[in-house]
Formats: C-alpha cells, sequence, structure tokens
C-alpha cells in the first residue's frame, strides 16, 4: 500500500449524499476527492429490485443544481434514479474515484488518514457519506428455521422468480416489506406479511395538494428532531422502519397478503409470530432493514448501537470530521434524495459549512467564501 497525496478534504461514498456533498465542495473550490467502492455510479441503486421506485416524486427528489427529469408526481424508477445520479456526477465534473474501497479511518498528525486498498490518503477533513444501507439484518433466530424454508434478505430481492414456494412470509411491515408482499400477492402467492403497523404519510393523496409544496413541508420541516412530534417518529423509525409513502396496508390488504403480529421466533424449525401462530411457509424475504457497520473507522466516536455520536452531522469529539445522508441525521427526509442537499440539512447549515471550510481555510491558506447557500 503506497502513499498518494493530500487533499483538503475526503468525501467517502459515492452514492446521492456524497455527491451532494462534493457539488457544495466544488462551488466553494475546496481541493477535495470522493472515494466510492462502487465500480460505476448510481450502481447501489440498480442492484435494487426491479420494480423499486423512489417514495419520492420528481420534483422532491432533486440534488442540488440539478432537476431530476421528468413530469410532476411522477415517481422515478430505480434505474432512472441510477441514471440521474451517474449523470449528475458527470455534469458537475465531480472528482468520484470508482471501485475504491476505503478499509480505514484513523487520526494522524494533520488531520486523518484515510486507507483504501491501494493506498494512504490524508485530509483535514473527512465527510462520510456511505449512506443509511450498510450491513443486512436478519433477526438471530433465522438460523433456527428448517433448511427446507428458502431465506432471502430484501437487499438481494429482485423480482418474486427470486422467491421460490407458494407461501411466503415477509418480516417487516415498511416500505420494502410492504411493497414486496404486493409484489409476491400479485404473482399468486399466499404471503404473510409481519410485523407492527408503521403508520402512513400518504403520498398520493396530501403530496398532490397545492403541487405538493405542503406535504414536502411537512416532511423536511416538521418531521425532524426539531419537533415533538418528530422525535416521536424519529424513535419509531429507528426501531420499525419509515411510515409507508406510497402503498397503503388497504391496498395491500385487498391483494390478498394477511397481516400478521412479528415474528418472536421458531418452533419446530418453523416460523412463529409473537402471539404463538406457527406459519407453514415455505420462504421467508427478511425485510427488516440494516445496522450500522463502522468497523473500519478506527476514531471512539461511537454510541452502544454502533451509530455515530453527532449533532447534525458534526461530530464533537472528532473535529473536522462529519457524517451526512444518516438515517433520521435531522430528519425524516435526510437520507432521501431530496434532502441529502437541502439548505439546512447538517453539513450545508451556515454554521457547519463554514466550520468545515475556516479549517481549510487554516491549513492550505484557501480563503472561504461565506455567501448564503
Amino acid at each position: 500500500m503506497s502513499s498518494n497525496g493530500s487533499h483538503q478534504t475526503i468525501v467517502i461514498g459515492g452514492g446521492q449524499a456524497g455527491l451532494a456533498a462534493g457539488y457544495y465542495l466544488s462551488t466553494r473550490g475546496v481541493d477535495f476527492v470522493t472515494l466510492d467502492e462502487n465500480h460505476r455510479t448510481g450502481e447501489t441503486w440498480r442492484q435494487r429490485w426491479d420494480s423499486l421506485r423512489l417514495f419520492t416524486p420528481t420534483q422532491n427528489s432533486n440534488l442540488p443544481g440539478m432537476k431530476f427529469p421528468g413530469a410532476k408526481f411522477y415517481f422515478p424508477t430505480k434505474d432512472e434514479a441510477a441514471g440521474y445520479v451517474e449523470s449528475y456526477a458527470r455534469q458537475f465534473n465531480l472528482p468520484v474515484q470508482n471501485g475504491t474501497k476505503v478499509v480505514e479511518l484513523a487520526r494522524n498528525e494533520s488531520g486523518y488518514r484515510v486507507s483504501t486498498q491501494e493506498a494512504v490518503l490524508h485530509a483535514r477533513n473527512v465527510v462520510v457519506a456511505t449512506g443509511p444501507f450498510q450491513t443486512p439484518f436478519i433477526p438471530r433466530f433465522g438460523r433456527e428455521l428448517v433448511h427446507k424454508i428458502f431465506q432471502l434478505h430484501s437487499v438481494n430481492y429482485h423480482h418474486p422468480a427470486d422467491v421460490p414456494g407458494d407461501k411466503v412470509v415477509v418480516v417487516g411491515a415498511g416500505n420494502s416489506g410492504a411493497e414486496i408482499a404486493l409484489e409476491l400477492a400479485r404473482d399468486g402467492r399466499q404471503v404473510w406479511l409481519a410485523g407492527r403497523d408503521v403508520g402512513i404519510i400518504p403520498a398520493d393523496r396530501l403530496g398532490k395538494i397545492l403541487g405538493g409544496r405542503p406535504y414536502w413541508w411537512f416532511l423536511h420541516k416538521v418531521m425532524t428532531n426539531a419537533t415533538p412530534i418528530g422525535r416521536r417518529m424519529k424513535a419509531n423509525v429507528l426501531e420499525h422502519g419509515n411510515p409507508l409513502i406510497r402503498t397503503r396496508r388497504e391496498e395491500v390488504a385487498e391483494a390478498g397478503v394477511k397481516f400478521i403480529p412479528r415474528l418472536a421466533g421458531t418452533q419446530a424449525g418453523m416460523p412463529q409470530t409473537e402471539d404463538g401462530e406457527v406459519l407453514a411457509a415455505e420462504g421467508v424475504v427478511w425485510a427488516t432493514g440494516f445496522k450500522p457497520d463502522y468497523h473500519w473507522i478506527k476514531l471512539p466516536i461511537f454510541d452502544e448501537t454502533g451509530r455515530p455520536r453527532h449533532a447534525r452531522g458534526v461530530v464533537p469529539e472528532a473535529p473536522g470530521l462529519y457524517f451526512l445522508g444518516l438515517h433520521f441525521q435531522t430528519g425524516l427526509t435526510s437520507s432521501l434524495m431530496g434532502g441529502v442537499g437541502m439548505t439546512r440539512s447538517i453539513l450545508w447549515g451556515r454554521l457547519s459549512i463554514k466550520c468545515l471550510e475556516a479549517q481549510a481555510a487554516r491549513h492550505s491558506g484557501y480563503s472561504p467564501d461565506h455567501r448564503r447557500v
């Protein structure tokens, strides 16, 4: 492994959050590079299930400086999302190094040492923009299911043909679970959907009132860490998943999906709900979300759940280190396409951007531009 130079700022992650960070850094003349382990920008979107669409329409899915193409109230497909972020990186000539996996982040005498599989880089500031979807989570009792039951995490689900058998239980009643259960039911399967009711914020109805502006205002300004309702929503989201946005429980039920309580374990190798019902399932799709995985960050900045301790993305215990695109970082939209680059979203609030630029200025002679962003 060889040393490969220094930068004012290194952005780790080339998804929507990393690209938004890159946009703002580039417009301010900051010397930076973005490191992304995927070999092509937008690859994370391309790998999702075939019928996936964004949970926000085009007018609420813009990254800073470039509108998402398409008619209003249209929910883009996952491949359209991939094409958009790839075009975005190209449009602004962002210095994304694809196929570059970061294996360690640690402090050094001048700031941070970022080690990849090929080289060692150094930076005064680091923005971690690896997103909320890191390590797929499957409950421990999944190992107790009999071998004849097919198991698949939602991250590896693409279409109904991926799931053999006629009787399938989808575990996790959030957006992913509801949409996958609906798709499997329409494919003719007998489907159970296990999990608590996560609530709904109906984009198909409220989202069209007055051009969708009140709806987006509610999501972005009310459902935040700064409001009582937002804090209650955060606790629910982190524990049980986001509220349904596009798919309604009534629609799922009408397709023949049976709603059941959470799975609590197994009985004789078969899945069992918390109220004791044993399911004669032939397959299980785990739509149980993801767990944070920051084992590569060698800094004492994490809480007991493995999540970074931060204030709106700024890490007090590690000056110059920032996070962007975390789940409910400042609110419900923090990790969404249209939320990661909003003016008042974490790093790009005026205080935070000045803090980052001031640090860069002190060590490089760069004169920050303090215009309103």
